[in-house]
């Protein structure tokens, strides 16, 4: 079906949009909208060399195959190069889109849930219990500490930080209160909580960190730009001391998550499909506490006490 010439006009909500761009829009939308064009879209990933190859992996007849490649060509996803058919630059950043698009069409239903968390700290079991089986495939261990903050009988006040912010604001807050000990596992690196974490260590609480080892470097570098002149010389002090390794390390972190005083217990909800935020849990409980404990001294032994990124 062309949609395109039903595109005369455009929603209000796209009124800084042109109308070549919305119909452009629509004509891609519509080459991809059969079947046999998106595979063979998504086919041509790494090139395809021979297009008996192809037609005979994606199981067309020549007829299907040309016609449809035929379109990706003319809405400008492929172009044929040396007898080879590739995306176009705008091909590519069209399969990245798309490519992103499917992961959160296959983790649709978690993200819903993840929807119903943000809304609700009251969620039926049965709903509780999908959560549980999608924090399960990310991290064996956290799947038991899951049925222990929410499906136990035991009542805990579970307080939602929905928004990175509210997290960062929660765990300055605790990190300020510490009395003996951090224990923190983060898949990011704040200047507001490394800020924190140093001026405990001032006054003598014991830490230890793990930090995420993909792309640590780059996190350093970011964070160089975000931190005061006295920051800076802190961590130069401790980054430079031998023992670093005894208070932190770089290593694998499923998902955040921070122990202190025994009992505080900071933790995020694996995200789907992505490495941004999703939602974080604040409880406060001493047999979780162990519990969290133990899997950090776990990460802890798996860790490198090296790779920390010299500012």
């Amino acid at each position: 079906m062309d949609l395109t010439a039903e595109a005369e006009s455009i929603p209000d909500v796209f009124e800084n949009t042109s109308v070549t761009a919305f119909n452009e829009m629509v004509r891609i939308l519509d080459a991809l909208g059969h079947e046999d064009a998106l595979a063979i879209f998504m086919y041509a990933e790494k090139g395809i060399k021979s297009s008996k190859v192809a037609i005979e992996e994606l199981g067309l007849t020549q007829k299907r195959f040309y016609s449809r490649l035929k379109e990706l060509i003319e809405v400008g996803l492929i172009e044929k190069t040396e007898g080879e058919y590739n995306y176009t630059i705008f091909g590519n950043i069209f399969f990245k889109i798309g490519f992103s698009l499917l992961e959160m069409i296959e983790n649709r239903e978690q993200i819903e849930l993840l929807e119903k968390i943000r809304a609700s700290s009251s969620l039926p079991n049965s709903e509780l219990e999908k959560i549980r089986s999608v924090v399960s495939k990310n991290f064996r261990d956290m799947s038991g500490l899951f049925d222990m903050v929410f499906l136990s009988g035991k009542q805990r006040k579970v307080e939602v930080l929905p928004s990175y912010e509210k997290l960062v604001e929660k765990l300055d807050e605790e990190i300020k209160a510490s009395k003996d000990y951090i224990h923190l596992a983060s898949r990011y690196i704040d200047n507001k909580v490394v800020d924190s974490i140093f001026k405990a260590m001032n006054r003598g609480i014991n830490t230890k960190g793990i930090m995420a080892r993909e792309n640590l470097e780059d996190k350093f570098n970011k964070l160089e730009l975000l931190l005061s002149p006295s920051l800076v010389l802190s961590m130069l002090r401790y980054f430079s001391d031998p023992e670093i390794g005894d208070i932190m390390r770089d290593g694998n972190v499923p998902f955040s998550f921070c122990i202190i005083d025994g009992q505080h217990c900071f933790f995020e909800l694996p995200s789907m499909g992505n490495h941004d935020f999703a939602i974080a849990f604040f409880v406060e409980d001493k047999e979780i506490g162990v519990r969290f404990t133990k899997i950090f001294n776990s990460l802890w032994e798996m860790s490198e006490a090296k790779a920390i990124p010299k500012f």
